[in-house]
């Protein structure tokens, strides 16, 4: 600033009160209110979504197509490992995205093998939304599981636990069952926030479980 260069002084009027430009004033607030939705909003909508799964206010009438698990069932921690890969397969992996997690049992027959074709159809068809959900599958550490599998299932990944790892996480799954019908070979679906909210048969796929994911995804933004 150069010697002759005043710093900008408040207008004032003839009585030397400061005249307040409420054009500015509305302007300034608008500001305000843009960078308060920018920052809060979406918290606000993350937190309203977890009280809506915890306490199953949701309601899908007919429209669900797989089984609502109701309320929904948050996970605690546990510890599983993810095939070639040195990074546990843990809690903090089922938050943030949504998670279609299949656990066939035993091993992947020819049944598994058609119904990952068919999970990986639903979410293909998700389009631009596709990203925001993951395909997880649970298989015994003993599992033979093919090279032939694995390379027409890219972006699948497939989890494995030492006995008493993977029945810390089986016993979430079924405490969270324990009030509906029995059911194996089950296809489950985990929101963003780790909560264990659908599952599903696989006669159940792909049409039925891509029409959830694609409500569920336009209804929320989380994830």
């Amino acid at each position: 600033m150069s010697s002759t260069e005043q710093p900008n002084k408040p207008l004032r009027d003839e009585n030397g009160e400061i005249i307040i430009d409420e054009a500015a004033r509305a302007a300034s607030r608008k500001k305000l209110v843009w960078i308060f939705a920018l920052f809060f909003l979406p918290l606000l909508l993350a937190t309203i979504w977890f009280q809506i799964v915890q306490t199953g206010a949701i309601s899908w009438g007919s429209t669900s197509r797989g089984e609502l698990i109701s309320p929904a069932v948050p996970f605690t921690e546990f510890a599983l490992s993810e095939e070639g890969s040195d990074e546990a397969f843990d809690l903090d992996e089922v938050r943030g995205k949504w998670t279609i997690l299949y656990v066939p049992g035993a091993s992947c027959d020819t049944s598994c093998e058609e119904t990952l074709y068919n999970i990986r159809q639903a979410r293909l068809a998700l389009n631009h939304r596709m990203e925001r959900v993951q395909r997880v599958l649970l298989i015994d550490q003993a599992s033979n599981f093919s090279d032939e599998i694995k390379e027409s299932q890219i972006g699948l990944r497939i989890v494995r636990g030492e006995d008493d790892a993977k029945n810390v996480f089986l016993d979430q799954i079924s405490a969270a069952q324990s009030a509906m019908e029995s059911k194996s070979n089950l296809i489950y679906l985990i929101d963003p926030f780790g909560n264990l909210m659908m599952r599903y048969t696989p006669d159940q796929l792909p049409k039925p479980l891509f029409k959830d994911l694609k409500h569920l995804l336009k209804a929320s933004r989380i994830g």
